[in-house]
């Protein structure tokens, strides 16, 4: 028995010190591969049996992949959300395909696919190059994938009250970071920011928590706000999430983002008027006043630099007012189609410097230069690039598309559930402040940007619809029979999160 035991052990050992060796060696050649085989796969295989769980770390990952990369100082972690959506599909997506089942989908999903579509054709029609082509497909279709991903899993509202708990947490990680970037500003601008410059408003460091730069916190934040603000109106408000709303107003103050503060004070006073309790709304009013009387002037002068921003009244020649204007005359010269992905206005056509931008000289106009640091304003912009690189179709295809998620998300604002109803204020709210936000960043497409929304937008593929409301049905009946009887062999919620619905509403059925 001991050389059997001898034997098999010897059996054992050998292929693993093997193993060991060609991966020690192949690191030397290709760290970032070895580390994807000894980590990602047996991630991935994880999230084959907790799907919602493997999404919900995803998440996390596509939020923190710019501040990772610059923290870490390896340039491969930038491409970590990008492969944690496609891991996402291969999770989410694959198991269905396999079973034969039809692809769920979500409000407005035919026409980001007709919006993806007109950009690729655009540029197989100019002969864009497949490397550039690749590169600014990807940029755009990343988000609409992450809610393809999402969409295929079958969301209760007992899942979002555990992502709403988990937001919860990363909110308190924002808030946490926040304070420290204010302690100490300079610090840590050196240790996560993008330039090694604290940006000050009136001696106040410009704030940007665990993101690159203000901007993204100020977003953040200022999502995170309307979510609790939507939470209080829908589901009631607690001593908690007060508090919790006033921390992300402040953070998002302390960001001094101008089109933030517009917009998160619009939204504020319109989820106030949506609450069913007396005097939430005259409170939400007199708050909003007392803010504009007390930093009138920093109103003023914020307003002032913004309207400045987009028109230089002396030359006429403003970074931005020339890339949307131009994103117009591009159309129009590539009509019925466009530019192409990676051509004009997004971040591969920077990268990538267009010869579009050649041809119209911008490599004479500050902040559209091709020379490092006078490149500002390239990628600073949403819409001339949806328009100039997908053309006029492309870009109605893309409000199109937002139409049909607010006609979604108007119809669950009014649904009795409270936590559905919360899913639909925070939708509107979200929609609102992106389409400001997207005047002067490409949130649509910029990470971590673009997570929060295309996330909700997922979601909205288990909720509103009459097949989600027959499926809601029938997970609640199946849910109900596991409660009665316990032990049945129905297994575990989460082993569950990885059959489809329709099989579940096939056993309550029967």
């Amino acid at each position: 028995m001991g050389d059997a035991l001898t034997r098999s052990m010897a059996r054992t050992l050998v292929p693993c010190l093997l193993a060991v060796v060609a991966l020690t060696v192949a690191a030397a050649f290709e760290p970032v591969l070895v580390l994807v085989a000894v980590f990602g796969l047996p991630f991935v295989a994880w999230g084959f049996l907790r799907p919602k769980r493997f999404v919900a770390v995803a998440l996390l990952i596509c939020l923190f992949t710019k501040s990772a990369a610059v923290l870490t100082g390896i340039a491969a972690v930038d491409f970590a959300d990008e492969a944690m959506i496609a891991a996402s599909l291969l999770v989410c997506l694959g198991p269905r395909l396999l079973r034969g089942r039809p692809i769920r989908t979500f409000p407005g999903f035919g026409w980001f696919v007709v919006f993806l579509v007109l950009g690729v054709v655009s540029a197989l029609a100019v002969d864009v190059p497949l490397v550039v082509l690749g590169a600014g497909t990807s940029l755009a279709a990343k988000g609409i994938l992450l809610s393809l991903a999402i969409a295929q899993i079958r969301w209760t509202t007992s899942d979002v009250h555990r992502l709403a708990r988990g937001g919860v947490v990363v909110l308190l990680f924002i808030i946490a970071c926040s304070l420290v970037n204010l302690a100490i500003p300079q610090t840590w601008q050196l240790l996560i920011g993008n330039i090694d410059t604290v940006s000050y408003r009136a001696s106040v460091p410009s704030l940007i928590g665990p993101f690159v730069e203000p901007g993204t916190l100020g977003l953040i934040s200022a999502m995170g706000f309307l979510a609790v603000v939507a939470w209080n109106t829908a589901v009631g408000s607690s001593r908690t999430t007060l508090l919790l709303s006033l921390g992300m107003a402040l953070v998002a103050v302390f960001s001094f983002r101008r089109k933030t503060w517009l917009g998160m004070m619009a939204s504020f006073l319109w989820l106030s008027s949506r609450a069913r309790r007396p005097g939430v709304f005259a409170t939400a009013v007199l708050t909003v006043v007392g803010i504009v009387v007390l930093f009138a002037s920093t109103l003023a002068s914020a307003m002032t630099a913004l309207v400045a921003t987009y028109f230089d009244q002396s030359e006429g020649t403003a970074a931005r007012t020339v890339m949307t204007t131009d994103s117009f005359f591009v159309a129009l010269d590539h009509f019925p189609l466009g530019a192409g992905f990676g051509r004009f206005g997004s971040e591969t056509a920077s990268e990538y410097y267009s010869p579009v931008y050649l041809e119209r000289g911008y490599q004479y106009i500050w902040g559209l230069s091709e020379a490092a640091g006078n490149d500002l304003f390239l990628t600073d912009t949403m819409w001339p690039a949806i328009l100039g690189e997908a053309g006029i179709f492309g870009l109605l295809a893309f409000v199109l598309a937002l139409v049909a998620v607010f006609r979604r998300l108007r119809a669950l604002s009014f649904d009795e559930r409270p936590i559905v109803r919360w899913l639909g204020l925070t939708g509107i709210a979200w929609i609102a402040q992106y389409l400001l936000e997207s005047t002067g960043n490409p949130v649509f497409v910029s990470p971590p940007s673009y997570v929060p929304l295309f996330l909700l937008i997922g979601l909205l593929g288990s909720f509103g619809g009459k097949r989600q409301a027959a499926e809601a049905g029938a997970e609640e009946a199946v849910t109900e029979r596991e409660t009665v009887a316990p032990g049945n062999g129905g297994g575990s919620a989460e082993r569950r999160d990885a059959e489809p619905a329709e099989d579940r509403a096939v056993l309550a059925h029967r």
